[in-house]
């Protein structure tokens, strides 16, 4: 018998697995082993077992065989293959998604020490009692759990063997508490929910539950999650950013029991990751909740993925692979029978698509649950605006707030630009100060007595400089507004209102997200003020004004997503307000006549759906095209993305697609890509050679 396994080296000459003789031992696809590589004993994966192929080579044997458990399952390998074809990477980088960084033979469960209630249960003391009430009840308890729990010493522990009033056992590192029931509570459903959840559970396709703000998506999910569980299966719940899923977790802890859910994101160490993966594949995890790298989770007997807010980009891996979570989903859902739903008040074009085709069954919740209308929106054109040193706040806004900050209301104020200011500029040449790295505009910021500036693309600080890099003036400017201004803005204006900042440089922790809602919840803080994670699906009920300070920044990129962001992050702004009481929503644009601003401000999301897919569908961008970028770094990018434009365009399939090679926005020339797009462009790939770029299947951030 032999076997493909795909080892832990990442040399490219392996990517694919290598055949090895199995003879002994008993081997199945998914499990960590360890085989001769080179000169030296490697970890790996099996992909395959299969019956003996003959090889004109002589065919190493499997040097070891790890534990009786399998890592991966065979769905989990099944959507390893998918990812590695679709995305046209390896089947090593597409593995390593699904797996914490190895020795992989470390994630087997294994014999702990546990105690158990002995024969002779009197004791003494008020610790020892401690130990005996955490024990009553329980067939055994772990002994790290047991001293967490009860503050004893293993001294004290083994005090109690001695007495006779515990047994130490060696049991297994998991076994799941069954004592408590999994499910806590029902969930309450209006009508328009409860229909909305039939057939959603009625329907094998995916489906898209397009609700306004405020409809009660989330009930939805939790009562899926209901049917899900009560049919013995488990679930994964995806969220686009760790911002989003305080909230959501707290929400399915009341459904569920919070022993049987685990939560993965971005923030947690790597340590506390592996520990988690563990807990999930041998610990009786039933609910996964997290970014989407929480998709890859080893789930056992998986029926059912949500992925909430599904418009989101945050979706999209930037590294190798280059996965959307949207497009595994689906994946992992074909191979497993689980259900697939997408939420949002601002679907996709690429799902509205997939409705439209009939691909994916449609469900609308077109009212908000609490039965209050959507807030008044009113638009403030900030050309005709005199602002002084008060920019961008218009006179409108200003006087808004402090109605709030009177009735002790709350508001969200919403800019999608971190810093003391946007940029640097000289006013002897006009020219913005530009990073290196990237040559985009360096952001301004204040910290430690001193400003700096950094590039958020790269991350690189450097310091104010003196003189103009490009004039050698010294006239140089902070100009444009970002959130620290803003937030020193309103103590100038508003010194006794408590004002909340939710920006990537003051959420650096899962507690500091926390801290943040608690205060908005429990009426502590009177404004929030933020970049993008203010406005994805927080439910406030004492905010009864939201405002975006300048709801053009992005539109004038030359990109064909430009507009859809915008309309998603004006809609999703003006969900923020008015849950509870009637709310006012100000939009504050250069531009109040774009269809996006119009379309949002009137609430029309499905003709904004349809005007978007009918421009793309005449302009032959996705989804009615298929676009792949293949990215080049590094020494002479702009040749190597030149000779690869000029290769496909010399093949017999070019005509059949639009081929250009560029500079990309964050490259700074440093960076080229050669773009594909058309009906075809896939066919293209496997008629070059690829080697030296990066494919990029489906990209998200392109001209």
């Amino acid at each position: 018998m032999q076997c493909t396994v795909i080892t832990t080296s990442k040399s490219s000459g392996v990517g694919e697995g290598l055949t090895y003789e199995v003879s002994g031992q008993k081997v199945c696809a998914g499990m960590s082993v360890s085989v001769p590589l080179r000169k030296s004993i490697v970890e790996g994966i099996v992909m395959e077992v299969h019956a003996d192929q003959k090889i004109e080579y002589d065919i190493k044997s499997v040097h070891e065989v790890f534990g009786d458990d399998r890592l991966l399952s065979g769905a989990q390998l099944s959507v390893t293959r998918s990812i590695a074809e679709y995305y046209c990477t390896s089947l090593s980088a597409a593995l390593r998604v699904f797996l914490p960084p190895s020795p992989w033979r470390n994630l087997l469960p294994h014999m702990i020490r546990a105690y158990r209630l002995g024969k002779n249960v009197v004791v003494r003391g008020t610790k020892r009692q401690l130990v005996v009430d955490e024990l009553t009840g329980h067939d055994a308890v772990p002994e790290t759990a047991l001293r967490r729990n009860t503050g004893v010493t293993r001294k004290t522990l083994e005090a109690l063997v001695t007495s006779g009033a515990l047994e130490a056992i060696d049991a297994p590192e998991f076994s799941p508490d069954k004592s408590d029931p999994l499910l806590l509570s029902s969930v309450s459903l209006s009508p328009a929910q409860r229909s909305v959840s039939d057939a959603i559970a009625s329907s094998k396709l995916p489906s898209l539950l397009f609700g306004i703000t405020g409809s009660g998506k989330t009930e939805v999910y939790a009562e899926l999650l209901r049917q899900t569980i009560r049919n013995g299966k488990s679930a994964i719940i995806l969220v686009p950013e760790i911002f989003l899923s305080e909230q959501t977790i707290r929400i399915f802890r009341s459904v569920l029991n919070p022993e049987s859910i685990a939560v993965i994101h971005s923030k947690l160490t790597p340590s506390v990751r592996k520990s988690e993966w563990r807990r999930i594949r041998f610990g009786g995890i039933r609910l996964v909740i997290g970014s989407r790298s929480a998709l890859f989770s080893p789930v056992q007997n998986l029926g059912l993925i949500i992925l909430d807010e599904e418009h989101e980009w945050t979706y999209k891996n930037e590294q190798t692979p280059k996965y959307h979570a949207r497009t595994v989903a689906e994946m992992l859902c074909a191979a497993t029978g689980a259900k697939l739903v997408l939420g949002s008040a601002t679907p996709s074009i690429e799902s509205w698509h997939m409705v439209k085709n009939g691909s994916y069954t449609l469900a609308r919740l077109p009212d908000r649950h609490s039965g209050m209308p959507l807030p008044k929106v009113s638009v403030v054109d900030l050309a005709t605006v005199k602002f002084g040193p008060s920019y961008p706040f218009s006179r409108t806004l200003l006087t808004a707030i402090e109605h709030r900050l009177k009735r002790k209301e709350q508001t969200v104020l919403f800019l999608n630009r971190r810093g003391l200011a946007t940029a640097l500029l000289c006013l002897t040449c006009r020219k913005k100060i530009l990073s290196p790295d990237s040559a985009q505009p360096l952001t301004v910021h204040a910290g430690q007595g001193r400003s700096y500036l950094q590039d958020h693309t790269t991350g690189r600080i450097m310091d104010m400089p003196a003189r103009c890099p490009s004039c050698n003036g010294t006239d140089l400017r902070s100009i444009g507004a970002g959130t620290e201004r803003i937030e020193t803005l309103l103590k100038t204006h508003f010194p006794t209102a408590r004002v909340l900042r939710a920006d990537a440089d003051t959420l650096l922790k899962p507690d500091d997200i926390r801290d943040v809602l608690s205060a908005m919840e429990e009426r502590r803080a009177d404004i929030l003020l933020g970049t993008q994670c203010v406005i994805k699906g927080l439910d406030l009920p004492g905010v009864t004004l939201a405002a975006v300070l300048v709801a053009d920044v992005g539109l004038s990129l030359p990109h064909f997503r430009a507009g859809e962001r915008i309309f998603d992050l004006v809609t999703q702004l003006i969900g923020r307000s008015g849950r509870a009481v009637p709310g006012e929503v100000i939009i504050q644009t250069f531009r109040p006549e774009s269809s996006e601003i119009k379309r949002a401000v009137f609430h029309q999301t499905e003709a904004y759906l349809d005007d978007e897919s009918a421009l793309r569908r005449t302009a032959g961008y996705p989804p009615f095209s298929a676009m792949i970028r293949v990215l080049y770094r590094g020494n002479e990018a702009s040749l190597r993305a030149k000779a690869f434009r000029d290769a496909l365009l010399a093949l017999p399939d070019a005509p059949k697609n639009k081929i250009s090679a560029s500079p990309t926005l964050s490259g700074g020339g440093k960076e080229w890509h050669v773009l594909l797009r058309g009906q075809t462009p896939r066919t293209l790939l496997t008629k070059t050679d690829l080697q030296g770029g990066i494919v990029d299947i489906d990209p998200i951030e392109c001209l």
